[in-house]
C-alpha cells in the first residue's frame, strides 16, 4: 500500500472537504514534465482525493462563557510544521489542568486555558503559514537557486533559530 500526497500551488481550489474526488488526469496536468515514476503512481492510483489547504489567521478569541474550542477547531494549522496534533493534544493537558485548579469555576476555567494557549498556538499558526512559503519558494525551481537557498535558510543554525521554540516548549510548565 502507498500513500502519494502532492502539493500544488493553484488559485482556482477553494473547496474545503476530504472526499472531493480527483482524476489520474488532472493529477498528471498538475504534475506534467515530472520524472515518469511520479505519473506511474498517479496512473496506478486506486482512488484520488483532492483537497485546498487554506490557512486561517490566528484566532484572538475561541471561549465564550462556558463554551471553547481546542486544537483545530479554534487553531487551524497548515501542515508545514507537523503541529496540527500536537496542539490539541497540548491544548488538552492545558484545559484538564485548568480544570483541575478551577473546578467550581467554568467560565474561569476556560477563561485560564484561553490565555494560556493563546501565544503558542499564534505562533504555531504563524510559523506554520511561514514554512508553506518557503517550502514552496520559486527559488527552489533551479539548481543553483535551489542550491544558494537551502543554504541560506536551512543550515543547522538558521534551522535552530527557526524551530528550537517549538521543540524546547514545555506544556507541564504553562501557568494556568
Amino acid at each position: 500500500m502507498m500513500n502519494f500526497i502532492g502539493s500544488v500551488e493553484r488559485d482556482d481550489w477553494k473547496t474545503e472537504s476530504w472526499t472531493t474526488r480527483g482524476t489520474a488526469e488532472e493529477c498528471a496536468n498538475d504534475y506534467k514534465g515530472w520524472h515518469e515514476e511520479v505519473h506511474l503512481m498517479i496512473r496506478n492510483a486506486p482512488s484520488l482525493f483532492k483537497w485546498a489547504l487554506l490557512g486561517r489567521s490566528p484566532m484572538d478569541r475561541w471561549t465564550i462563557g462556558h463554551v471553547s474550542l481546542l486544537g483545530d477547531a479554534c487553531h487551524p494549522t497548515l501542515p508545514s510544521l507537523g503541529q496540527g496534533a500536537m496542539m490539541a493534544i497540548e491544548d488538552g493537558f492545558v484545559l484538564a489542568r485548568c480544570f483541575e485548579r478551577y473546578s467550581s469555576d467554568v467560565g474561569t476555567a476556560l477563561a485560564r486555558y484561553e490565555d494560556a494557549r493563546r501565544d503558542r498556538t499564534r505562533r504555531v499558526v504563524t510559523g506554520s503559514a511561514e514554512n508553506a512559503k518557503r517550502f514552496h519558494n520559486p527559488a527552489l525551481a533551479s539548481r543553483d537557486g535551489a542550491q544558494a537557498y537551502v543554504d541560506g535558510e536551512w543550515s543547522e543554525d538558521r534551522i535552530k533559530q527557526r524551530y528550537e521554540w517549538l521543540f524546547t516548549y514545555d506544556v507541564t510548565s504553562v501557568e494556568r
